[in-house]
């Protein structure tokens, strides 16, 4: 949880400081969904300001790639964390805990 508030605050420099600082798979993920969040509030922000007049000025396809984009690291986020932590096998239950390396 802490590193996708990190990940949704500071942006992409809390993304990338709480994907490179956590070895886990959750704070991985978290901040992999964070990111996204992220990406469709600022998405939203410049969208519907009166700030930036002219971002998206015939150019929705644009707004609507990036708003699937930050829905679809979100999702893959909470899922893959959702795959990790559900993630049981008998045949290694008697070893000890060490890290696993997950590719992303």
């Amino acid at each position: 949880m802490l590193t996708f508030f990190m990940a949704f605050l500071f942006n992409w420099i809390g993304f990338f400081l709480s994907f490179c600082l956590t070895t886990s798979a959750a704070g991985r993920y978290g901040a992999i969904s964070g990111f996204g969040l992220s990406l469709i509030k600022w998405v939203l922000i410049v969208r519907f300001s009166t700030y930036f007049p002219g971002y998206f000025d015939g150019q929705y396809w644009l707004w609507w790639v990036f708003l699937a984009l930050g829905f679809m690291l979100f999702i893959r986020g909470f899922v893959n964390y959702s795959r990790v932590r559900k993630m049981v096998d008998p045949a290694y239950a008697n070893l000890p805990r060490t890290r696993v390396l997950f590719i992303y």
